[in-house]
């Protein structure tokens, strides 16, 4: 279980890593800015987006059995996949466990997150605007 007066910490340095893959995005150097997550979540989570990306079922009950995951954990999960999907938002395996970790959090989170919502609707509406071009 993550300390409490370590939360803050992780937040702080994911706001460092984010802010650097969104220059990095900005600089169209998409290698690097998912190299940065991965360290990131290598790091801080304890898992890599190989992995991740890997788990093929229940990517949730994984996570909470096998890495021990709370809801910090996922919080912190939650923006490296969303940051991730906007480096490659064509990659539906991707789209769908960014969505499920989303969909996890606004069910068990007793604090209401609009950007939550809004990163929802945007996976949502990304995904119906790509299947009517089809």
């Amino acid at each position: 279980m993550i300390r409490k007066d370590y939360i803050q910490r992780y937040f702080d340095e994911l706001a460092k890593v984010l802010a650097a893959v969104l220059q990095l995005k900005n600089d169209l150097k998409p290698v690097e800015a998912e190299s940065k997550l991965n360290d990131f979540s290598i790091d801080y989570l304890g898992i890599s987006f190989e992995k991740i990306l890997a788990i093929k079922n229940n990517l949730i009950g994984y996570l909470i059995k096998e890495n021990n995951f709370t809801l910090d954990h996922f919080k912190i999960l939650e923006d490296l996949l969303y940051h991730k999907h906007l480096l490659n938002p064509n990659d539906n395996h991707l789209k769908k466990i960014t969505l499920e970790v989303l969909n996890h959090l606004t069910e068990n989170d007793s604090d209401y997150s609009l950007e939550r919502n809004n990163r929802i609707k945007q996976i949502i509406d990304d995904n119906y605007i790509e299947n009517t071009k089809n």
